[in-house]
């Protein structure tokens, strides 16, 4: 069952492996320390907006319904071609952070609790 340990690593992974591949992309890209820094936190994200106070703590943000949008909002940033460089890095943010978040998801979705399709607010 994946742990706090468990979702920083993967986050931070998905940070590092999102900052390498995004150089083909982009002439200004993350340093790696940088990108697992943001994807540390990301992978921490959900369970910052709902912490594991109980079982049932996974709701809205620990959904089908927000794995949906990150996946979506991931896509859109992809196909961004930013011009400045301040642009540049929050493609690059943003795209770390959300593959981080995702990938605490994609964890949670593994278990035997699951996650709820929408859960709430």
């Amino acid at each position: 069952m994946p742990n706090r340990t468990t979702h920083v690593f993967a986050g931070g992974a998905i940070g590092l492996a999102i900052a390498l591949m995004d150089k083909q992309k982009n002439d200004l890209s993350h340093q790696p320390l940088f990108a697992s820094l943001v994807g540390a936190v990301g992978g921490r994200l959900p369970d910052l907006l709902e912490p594991a106070i109980n079982p049932n703590h996974r709701q809205f943000f620990h959904s089908f319904l927000v794995l949906g949008t990150v996946g979506v909002s991931m896509y859109e940033i992809y196909q961004w071609s930013p011009e400045s460089n301040l642009e540049k890095f929050i493609r690059g943010t943003l795209l770390t952070l959300f593959g981080a978040y995702g990938s605490h998801l994609l964890l949670d979705m593994t278990t035997p609790k699951g996650l709820p399709l929408v859960g709430k607010l």
